[in-house]
C-alpha cells in the first residue's frame, strides 16, 4: 500500500483548515468534516483495492537483440483480472545505462481487459543489458491509496551494431543507378571471368577457348563462352585507434563506422558482391574473409559486437602487410578512420600508396562538428577571434588532406557522422557505375 500525491494535498488542506480554525471557528468545523470525509475515502479506497479477488499481471516484450543507436521498441503488456475498471501506473526498471529514471506508463484498463504500453530505448554502447523488475500500481476512485504488484522479471539482451535497417531498408538497385547515371566502359587491370556456356565454334573465336572433350562428343568444334564476372570484392576496414573515440550524438566515431560498414555490406550483398571486414589498430584485430552469402551479415555482427579500442595509435604498415598476405584479389577497401592533421596523413601516405597499387582505396574520415561550429560562430571578444581562427585552420587542413590523398591517386571522402551512411553508399554505387572496381 502506498499513499498518493492527491492524499498528501488533501492532508495539507486539512492542516490549513484546522489552522484557520484557531482564528475563525467556522473553519474548525469545516476541517472536522473534511477530516471525516478524508478518513472515509481512505477506508473506501482500501476496500476497493484489497476486497475484490484478482490481480494485475504484467509481462515485458523486448527484442532479444537491440540495435545500436536506433530506437528499439519495448512493450509492457498488463492484464486486468479484476471485475472493475482500474487505473494502472507502470514503472519498468530499464537498464541503468539508459538513464530512464522517469519512465512512467499509465493506462485505464477495463474489467478483464488488457493493454499494451510501449516505450523506446536508444542504446549508445555495445554490450549486455539487463532489464529488472516491473512495478505495477493499481488505483481506483477516489485515488487516495494505490496498491503495488511487483514482478521480478530479469531479462538480458545484447546490443549489437545497428542492424534494424535490414528489416525496412529499401535501396536503389545497381541497375537502377546505372540507368540513372549512365554506363561507361573502362579497361580493367587483369581478367576476371566466369564460365557461361558451351557453343559451336564460329569464325573469329579464340582457338584457346576450344573445349576438346565437347568437340569429341559432338564431332564438331565446340568452344567455351565466358562472361565478365559481375561480383566485386568489398572490404570494410575500420580503424580502432584513439582518434575514433570522439563522440557524436551519443555514439563514438568507431560505432558510427561499424554501423556504416554493416549498411555497406548489406547493400553490397544485395548487388551480389563479396563482402568482408577488417579492423585494425597497432595490429590487425578482426578479419572476416569476403563472401557472397547473406550469412556474412551474421558473421560481421558477431565480430563487431566484441570489438573495442585500446586507445593506441593505428599502424597502417601492419594493415598493408596483412592485406598483402590475405587479400589476393583486387578489391575496394573502404577505410574508416580519422586524421588530426596533414602531418599525420603524410606519415601514413607510403602505406596507403602501396595499398592503392593493388586495390581501390577509399579513405573515409570525419569532419569535426565542434570545430566546424566554432569556425562559423560570430566571435564577441579577442578569445573568440583566436578560437575561430584556430578552428578555421583545422577546417582548411582537412580540405588539404583530401587534395593530398587525391594527388597520390587515393580516393577520399570527408563527411560528417550524420551523413556517413548515405555518402559511403553513394560513393560505392558511383564506383560500380563507373566500373572503377
Amino acid at each position: 500500500m502506498f499513499l498518493t500525491l492527491r492524499l498528501a494535498y488533501c492532508c495539507v488542506a486539512l492542516a490549513v483548515l484546522l489552522g484557520l480554525g484557531y482564528v475563525w471557528t467556522f473553519f474548525m468545523y469545516v476541517g472536522y468534516v473534511w477530516g471525516v470525509v478524508l478518513l472515509l475515502g481512505c477506508l473506501f479506497n482500501l476496500v476497493l483495492l484489497y476486497g475484490p479477488k484478482g490481480r494485475l499481471v504484467a509481462e515485458r516484450s523486448s527484442p532479444e537483440l537491440l540495435s545500436l543507436g536506433d530506437d528499439n521498441k519495448v512493450t509492457v503488456r498488463v492484464r486486468n483480472t479484476f471485475n472493475q475498471k482500474v487505473r494502472t501506473i507502470v514503472y519498468d526498471e530499464a537498464p541503468f545505462s539508459f538513464q530512464m529514471r522517469h519512465l512512467k506508463l499509465t493506462a485505464d484498463i477495463e474489467p478483464k481487459g488488457e493493454v499494451e504500453l510501449p516505450y523506446t530505448v536508444r542504446p549508445v554502447r555495445r554490450g549486455l543489458y539487463v532489464f529488472h523488475t516491473i512495478n505495477v500500481f493499481k488505483s481506483v476512485f477516489p485515488h487516495l491509496i494505490i496498491r503495488r504488484f511487483k514482478y521480478d522479471s530479469p531479462f538480458k539482451t545484447k546490443v549489437y551494431p545497428a542492424f534494424a535497417f535490414m528489416h525496412n531498408m529499401e535501396q536503389l538497385s545497381f541497375t537502377n543507378r546505372e540507368r540513372e547515371w549512365g554506363s561507361k566502359s573502362i579497361r580493367r587491370i587483369g581478367q576476371s571471368r566466369e564460365f557461361e556456356q558451351i557453343r559451336e565454334y564460329v569464325k573469329g573465336d579464340d582457338f584457346h577457348s576450344i573445349n576438346w572433350k565437347a568437340t569429341a562428343r559432338k564431332h564438331t568444334l565446340m568452344v567455351n563462352e565466358w562472361q565478365d564476372e559481375k561480383a566485386q570484392t568489398i572490404y570494410a576496414v575500420v580503424d580502432k585507434g584513439r582518434g575514433m573515440q570522439h563522440t557524436f550524438n551519443g555514439l563514438s566515431l568507431l560505432d558510427h563506422s561499424f554501423n556504416s560498414a554493416l549498411r555497406l555490406a548489406y547493400l553490397s550483398l544485395q548487388n551480389h558482391d563479396n563482402v568482408g571486414l577488417i579492423t585494425f589498430e597497432r595490429e590487425v584485430g578482426a578479419f572476416v574473409q569476403a563472401g557472397r552469402s547473406m550469412k556474412q551479415m551474421n558473421r560481421m555482427l558477431s565480430t563487431l559486437y566484441d570489438e573495442v579500442s585500446s586507445f593506441y595509435q593505428s599502424d597502417y604498415f601492419n594493415l598493408y602487410d596483412f592485406c598483402k598476405r590475405k587479400i589476393n584479389k583486387r578489391s575496394l577497401l573502404v577505410i574508416y578512420t580519422t586524421f588530426d592533421s596533414l602531418t599525420s596523413v603524410r606519415r601514413q601516405l607510403p602505406h596507403l600508396q602501396q595499398l592503392a597499387k593493388s586495390h581501390v582505396v577509399l579513405v573515409t574520415f570525419f569532419i569535426d562538428k565542434d570545430l566546424e561550429q566554432m569556425a562559423n560562430e560570430r566571435p564577441n571578444d579577442t578569445l573568440g577571434y583566436v578560437t575561430q581562427m584556430v578552428a578555421q585552420k583545422f577546417g582548411f587542413e582537412q580540405k588539404q588532406i583530401v587534395k593530398e590523398l587525391r594527388r597520390y591517386g587515393i580516393y577520399s571522402l570527408l563527411t560528417s557522422p550524420e551523413k556517413l551512411n548515405s555518402d559511403v553508399i553513394n560513393r560505392y554505387l558511383e564506383f560500380k557505375s563507373r566500373h572503377i572496381l
